[in-house]
C-alpha cells in the first residue's frame, strides 16, 4: 500500500504543481497585459502632449508675427510720414522684418517696409539696398 499512497502522493503533488504552474503563468500574463496596458497608455499621454505643444507654438508664431506686424506698421507709417530715416532707425527695422518676414509674415508689412527703404536719409547719407 505504501507504493500505492506514494504514487498517489506523487499524482497529487504534480496536480497541484499545475495549478500553481496555472496561477504563476496566468499572473505573469495579466501582469504583462497591465504593463502592456501602461505602456500604451503612456504613449497616448505622449501623442496628445505633442499635439498640444505643437499647436501652442503654432499659436505662438501667429502671435508673434501679429506683434511684429503691429510694430513695423507703427515705425514704418511714422517714417513714412516724416519723409525720411535715420541709419539706425532703418537698421532697427531691418531686424523686426527679418524676424517677420522669416516667420512667413507679408502682405502690408511687406510693402510699408519697401516703402520706407526708399526714404531719403535724414542728414544726407545715402543709403545702399
Amino acid at each position: 500500500m505504501r507504493e500505492g499512497g506514494s504514487v498517489h502522493f506523487l499524482d497529487e503533488l504534480l496536480e497541484l504543481n499545475g495549478v500553481l504552474m496555472s496561477f504563476g503563468i496566468g499572473g505573469i500574463v495579466s501582469v504583462l497585459a497591465w504593463v502592456g496596458k501602461l505602456i500604451q497608455k503612456s504613449k497616448n499621454l505622449t501623442e496628445q502632449n505633442k499635439q498640444l505643444t505643437e499647436h501652442r507654438f503654432r499659436m505662438l508664431e501667429a502671435a508673434n508675427v501679429a506683434i511684429l506686424h503691429n510694430e513695423i506698421y507703427k515705425q514704418c507709417s511714422y517714417f513714412i510720414e516724416q519723409g525720411e530715416i535715420t541709419v539706425d532707425d532703418l537698421d532697427n527695422l531691418e531686424y523686426l522684418w527679418r524676424g517677420y518676414h522669416g516667420l512667413g509674415g507679408n502682405g502690408t508689412g511687406e510693402l510699408l517696409y519697401n516703402r520706407v527703404r526708399e526714404l531719403p536719409l535724414k542728414g544726407g547719407e545715402i543709403h545702399a539696398k
